[in-house]
Parts: structure tokens; sequence; C-alpha cells
């Protein structure tokens, strides 16, 4: 399956997840919480995944502790009863280091930009503004995002879930021409914490 785009909406992508061996090949430095990669295969089928293991949450003063996987995988669901599809396959199951979260890796395409950082002469035609700003050095600068209908379902999508944490390194462009968020580990919330990048609406 990792030969061509994978086809996420594909019954047989989760079932992998649920019942595939998970095997690390490596960890995701940058990530606050323990995010580790790598296959999860049966049957000589292998796909790509990303696992986050319960116990590697870091804990936060504002949600529960251990429920940031959980959260993750709520989203998932009401990411597929919503509509939107705007989540990779994630589910919750055993691992190498216990119970969490299991989700397909993205594949991106690197040359299709959704949002940035941009001087102000430089943002394409089209794409929306979110914030002014100054950069390191003192100069203007302007968060953009496209304006695209699958980034307006995102940012519906995160509205619903209450999305405190939607960063433009989580909003992805698949090779396969589909645009994906990921990390809702803090999403629902009881109180409001709606967080985005994606408010050029």
């Amino acid at each position: 399956m990792t030969a061509a785009p994978v086809d996420l909406r594909d019954p047989a992508v989760l079932e992998l997840l649920r019942c595939g061996r998970i095997e690390i090949t490596g960890r995701l430095v940058d990530a606050s919480n323990a995010t580790l990669f790598g296959t999860v295969s049966a049957d000589g089928v292998e796909l790509r995944c990303v696992y986050k293991p319960v116990r590697g949450e870091r804990p936060l003063w504002d949600f529960p502790d251990g429920t940031l996987a959980g959260r993750e995988v709520a989203s998932h669901l009401i990411s597929e009863v919503g509509g939107w599809h705007v989540v990779p396959p994630t589910l919750l199951r055993d691992g190498p280091f216990g119970p969490g979260m299991v989700q397909v890796w993205v594949d991106t395409d690197d040359e299709r930009g959704l949002v940035d950082v941009l001087p102000p002469t430089e943002v394409p035609p089209g794409w929306l503004g979110v914030l002014r700003a100054r950069d390191g050095r003192g100069e203007p600068a302007v968060l953009v995002h496209a304006d695209v209908p699958e980034l307006q379902a995102m940012a519906t999508f995160d509205v619903v879930v209450n999305n405190a944490d939607r960063k433009g390194g989580h909003v992805l462009a698949g090779v396969d021409g589909g645009i994906y968020g990921v990390d809702h580990g803090l999403c629902l919330h009881v109180e409001h914490k709606l967080r985005t990048v994606l408010w050029g609406w």
C-alpha cells in the first residue's frame, strides 16, 4: 500500500491499523508528546503510521491526564460523521508501549503550500490574511492561508471540535491531492478554547 497514494477512505486501511503488527522506526523529536512513527503490517501489506502512546503524554493543566489519544480518535470519528474527511484514519489500540493512538501517516506534497508567513508583497492572489506582524528583523509579515473549500471545511471542523491547537504544521497537503489535519489531542474541551490559524474567513 505504500507504493502508491493510499485511499484513506478504504475500510481496509482502518482494518490494517486495527489488526496489523506495529513496528516503530523512529520518533518525531519536535513533538511535545511522545510521537513515534513506523509501519503497521499484516498479510504482506504495509502502511506507514504514527503511534502516540498514552503513557507518553505530558500532563497539561487544562486537559485531564491520559485523554489526548482518545481526543484524537474522537476527532477522527467526528470528521467522518460530519462528512469533512479531514482527519486521517485514526484509532485507539494497544501498541509496543501500551495503549495509544495510531494514525495513517500522510505523505505530503511539499510544493503545495496551504499556510505560510510571508512579506505582505508576496502573498499569492486569492490567499486570505489572518494577522499582520513583524519578523525577527522587524520587517512586516503576514500570516496567510489558501482560500480553498477543503481548508474551509477544516476551519468548520475546528469550530465543531473546539480545536485549541490548529497550527500551520498541522495542515497537510497530501500527495493524493487531499488536505488533512493532524494532531487533535487538544480538542473537545468543555470550555471554549478555539485556537486556529484558519481565521481567514
